[in-house]
Formats: C-alpha cells, structure tokens, sequence
C-alpha cells in the first residue's frame, strides 16, 4: 500500500500489491519511475491493485517526477514523519523538473508514501513524487521542463 498525499493534505490509500495469499510485492518503481505519468481520475476506491500508467500523451491526472528511498530508518517512523519527509524531498526536486520554483508554479505536487503494512512486509521504503495541475484539469503531455 502507497498513501497519496496532496498539496491540501488530502490523503487516499493505494494498494500497489493485491490483498490476500497470492498477492504480489508492491511495485517497485525506481529511478525510471520519473516521467511515468498516472491517471486517478476515476479513482473512487481507498485501494488500488496497481498504479494507473498512462502514456504520457493521453489524459492523464499526475506524473512521477521523482522517487527517493528512505533509508535511514530501521523501523516504520509513522505517517506524519514519513510525510515531512516527503515534503522536503518533492520540493526539492520540483525546480530541476519543471523549471521553475514549486512557489511560483500553477502545478502542485504531492506524494505517495510506503504503509505501516508495506514497510514491514515488503520492505518498502520508496516515496514518489508526483505532480499536476493545480485547477485540477487533466494533463495531455509531460510537464518535464514546462516551466509553469
């Protein structure tokens, strides 16, 4: 499971590997995650199988702008630790992908953060940073360089 946190800490559980015995490890998305780009706008469940990819060039809500892995805590830290540290992770590499600062933007970022479950049993330790526009409206091509 992955949590999404938005921008207005609005927050939505995402399960990245099915429930049950035969469930799969979570997605491990990586350096190449940046630039894939999602769709969650028919989203309406707290849980998900898999992230919704898209091509890039077709309606979309977010793209992965960047991943970092939280390496220096053995022990699950707790959603509100996990969430300070995504904040300063995304917005630090929101510039270098956009080309503009994060607080001059129209886009906003948020973030998806391993669970309490996915941190013991998958040792899941990823955050993604995701990003869209800041009205809501759907995206139909990447926002790498977009300057906006």
């Amino acid at each position: 499971m992955l949590r999404l946190v938005t921008a207005t800490l609005v927050t939505a559980t995402l399960a990245a590997a099915c429930s049950g015995d035969d469930r799969e490890p979570v997605i491990d998305l990586g350096a190449d995650a940046v630039g894939t780009c999602l769709d969650f706008e028919d989203f309406t469940e707290t849980t998900v199988e898999s992230l919704p990819i898209v091509a890039c060039n077709e309606r979309h809500t977010h793209e992965i702008y960047a991943t970092a892995v939280v390496t220096d805590e053995p022990v699950y830290p707790g959603f509100e630790a996990l969430e300070a540290e995504a904040q300063v992770r995304c917005l630090a590499e929101f510039e270098e992908y956009v080309g503009i600062s994060a607080f001059d933007s129209e886009l906003f970022f948020s973030w998806l953060l391993p669970t309490l479950n996915t941190w013991e049993r998958d040792d899941d330790r990823e955050i993604v940073c995701v990003i869209g526009e800041g009205n809501g409206a759907p995206l139909f091509s990447s926002i790498r360089n977009a300057r906006r």
